[in-house]
């Protein structure tokens, strides 16, 4: 994260945090008074219903506020919040008024739970956008915008309540928030390759130097407070209305999907609060809702925007948005008839608001278990669904076998393997066709799996086929066909290299990069490994010494501590450089080493091991190593995973090369998941070694039935013959 980022979010939460406070410290109660009379008498309440509950009526005289008396020359015109008054009835009897936030729940809702959620939630939002792609200014423009709009909202509470910072932030925010907005638009037009006619928005930012002036005339003459706040809100309007104008003017002209989700993402949130609130106040009429209660259209911002997603597929939310109806309108019918029989079985007991309260937790509920659902279906697909006629999974479990196919003759055998195994029929032919045999060969119906030019490789079916398979037969096809052309490489490949091994003078500058990729791959990985564990511990102890150091007395105990962990510094050291270079293998040789190896896993497994190791020798040296890693790899396996109480391992030689059998009665698995998932890195490791010296390895695991491995690999000892 930048510096200007970081600066960004911890600003808007200093000043999130802040005015939150503010407006929870004090309920705002909202009382207008008559201040013309000696005493101070309320005329108006803001929430008469709690008034009335607190038999607080109009003509009531106010005689303390927070226990501290007032005057009518001392006291504004209204009440703005308090925690406790004390009242003056007609009759002359006075009582006190304590004042809670859970006693007024309109306040306590639309003024802290409802702007703490947005706060919290457009907070989530943002971050979410910024972390999709950091270094796009679409991204930071609608990241601003989401943020600009929360802090106005939640400023809401402390402006009410006379707050200077909050009425700055709330005055900047309505008016800042939809300049960005309008600057967002700008530059995605600019990404669309679409016109933009409109004022250029650099200019409309000049506008926020206003607010600053307007607040200065307000605090210096609160007589023009009423004035100066119409034209904050005359500026809010004007810019509104001017952004649903480059919207839908936008979108006629462009006719464009995109621009009219994002026309309905800004209009659904900003209109209601501009025709409910905003245009009766500068008509002078009374609002037709409360700033707090028209506010409340805001929150759809942050639900509106998420799937404004800025990559390369930008606002690519349809697809999102027709799931989101079809679910909704499944989850309404269901929430619908659950609601209605809830509500028969308990007709006397359940008012208007509990039914209407249990049917929208019913629809979330319901709309929740849908995207859950889906998710489960989609990673356990393989084995919630029967393979019977799944042609999607046996497609892919038919290319997972090809694709261990060596050679081009048993890539084609294993596909006819795959026809006749889920077709069920043997009426068909693969044929190669060449210019020579073009003419002979009846061009029917048939499926072309590869075309080289010079030559074809076709498949001729004689049995009819139903949609689903043959739809299945053309997608193997195709990956029969990218299989032969990888072979193709593959081999011209190793004859490229096996042409530079016949005249050392010749070099692959493509090769020596790879090697040398592969390198420095494996330094970054062992560096990583150093700097986290050794490295921090060396710090760690410096740490130490520099404290002892600067004490006057030393301490014996401590420094015999540092010493413990220096020694078990160097060991862990010692183990790494081993695990590199095991040094006994090539002083003593390979069944020596592997003996070391398997007295340290004594050590340190908590399970019952039996090891047969016997004495192998191979032409090529570089198997010795390849046994030990395997035997190594086995092991680690064993002892992070396995969950064994005993294992087993023998080491058997044959002719010109080996047998590794391995055995455990641990958890085990379920192969084909383990394969796919990031936890088999060991196992596939295991596997790549052994394909690489032209081995067989053949594992076999169930849940809770152990785990069996054998590998055999022999030695090409003719290769140099």
């Amino acid at each position: 994260m930048s510096k200007w980022t970081y600066s960004i979010f911890i600003t808007y939460l200093l000043l999130g945090i802040y005015v939150l406070v503010v407006a929870s410290q004090t309920p705002f109660i909202g009382i207008l008074l008559d201040t013309t009379s000696k005493q101070p008498v309320m005329t108006e309440f803001y929430y008469p219903n709690w008034a009335q509950q607190n038999n607080i009526e109009k003509g009531d005289l106010l005689l303390t506020i927070d226990d501290k008396p007032v005057r009518s020359n001392q006291l504004d015109a209204f009440v703005r919040c308090a925690k406790k008054l004390t009242i003056m009835k007609p009759n002359g009897d006075v009582h006190a008024v304590s004042i809670k936030h859970k006693d007024i729940p309109e306040e306590f809702y639309l003024q802290i739970i409802f702007p703490l959620f947005y706060f919290v939630l457009s907070f989530g939002v943002a971050i979410y956008l910024w972390r999709r792609n950091t270094d796009n200014l679409l991204t930071i423009l609608l990241t601003l915008f989401l943020l600009t709009c929360s802090l106005a909202y939640i400023s809401t509470g402390a402006s009410a309540r006379g707050n200077l910072i909050g009425g700055f932030v709330i005055s900047i925010g309505i008016i800042l928030c939809i300049v960005l907005f309008i600057h967002f638009l700008q530059f995605y037009y600019r990404y669309l390759c679409i016109e933009w006619p409109y004022l250029n928005t650099k200019w409309l930012y000049l506008t926020l130097l206003f607010i600053p002036c307007l607040d200065f005339i307000t605090i210096v003459n609160s007589d023009f407070k009423t004035i100066t706040t119409l034209i904050k809100l005359g500026m809010f309007a004007v810019l509104v209305l001017y952004a649903i104008y480059i919207l839908l003017t936008s979108y006629l002209r462009t006719k464009l999907e995109k621009i009219r989700l994002i026309t309905i993402a800004f209009i659904t949130p900003f209109l209601p609060f501009l025709l409910f609130f905003v245009i009766p106040e500068l008509l002078g009429r009374n609002p037709i809702l409360h700033s707090e209660v028209a506010a409340l259209f805001l929150l759809f911002i942050p639900f509106s925007f998420i799937f404004i997603q800025v990559n390369e597929r930008l606002f690519d939310i349809e697809y999102q948005l027709s799931r989101l109806r079809y679910y909704s309108t499944l989850a309404f019918l269901c929430a619908l008839l659950l609601s209605t029989g809830i509500t028969l079985l308990f007709i006397d007991k359940l008012s208007i608001v509990k039914i209407i309260g249990v049917f929208t937790l019913v629809f979330f509920v319901i709309i929740a278990s849908f995207y859950i659902k889906e998710q489960l279906d989609f990673k356990y697909r393989k084995i919630i669904f029967s393979s019977t006629g799944d042609y999607v999974h046996n497609l892919y479990a038919a290319v997972n076998r090809m694709g261990k196919a060596k050679n081009q003759q048993e890539l084609l055998d294993q596909f006819k393997y795959e026809i006749t195994e889920r077709l069920g029929t043997t009426a068909f032919t693969i044929t190669t066709i060449t210019e020579s045999t073009r003419d002979e060969v009846n061009m029917g119906n048939h499926l072309l799996l590869h075309d080289t030019g010079e030559e074809k490789i076709v498949l001729h079916i004689r049995h009819v086929l139903q949609k689903e398979e043959l739809l299945w037969l053309e997608l193997l096809a195709l990956y029969v066909s990218m299989f032969i052309d990888n072979l193709k490489l593959i081999k011209d490949l190793v004859y490229e290299i096996k042409l530079m091994k016949d005249h050392n003078d010749t070099q692959l500058p493509w090769f020596d990069k790879l090697l040398w990729n592969i390198i420095e791959k494996e330094k970054s990985i062992l560096a990583q490994e150093l700097h986290d564990t050794i490295l921090q511990e060396q710090l760690h102890l410096a740490r130490e010494l520099d404290v002892l150091t600067s004490s006057p007395i030393i301490n014996k105990e401590k420094v015999l501590d540092i010493r413990e962990q220096l020694l078990n510094a160097s060991k862990d050291l010692r183990e790494y450089c081993e695990n590199l270079s095991p040094p006994l293998l090539d002083t003593f040789g390979l069944q020596i080493a592997l003996k070391k190896l398997i007295q340290k896993v004594k050590i340190r497994a908590d399970f019952l091991f039996k090891a047969q190791i016997e004495r192998v020798q191979f032409q090529d040296a570089t198997l010795h190593l390849v046994v030990y890693r395997l035997v190594q790899e086995l092991l680690n396996n064993a002892i992070k995973h396995a969950e064994a109480t005993e294992v087993s391992l023998r080491l058997q030689a044959i002719n010109s090369g080996f047998i590794l059998q391995y055995d455990d009665n641990g958890i085990g698995c379920n192969i084909e998941s383990l394969m796919q998932s990031s936890n088999s890195m060991g196992i596939n490791g295991i596997r790549e070694r052994v394909r690489a010296f032209n081995g067989d390895i053949t594992i076999t695991s169930n849940l809770n039935e152990g785990m069996h491995i054998v590998i055999q690999i022999q030695e090409d000892v003719d290769s140099d013959d």
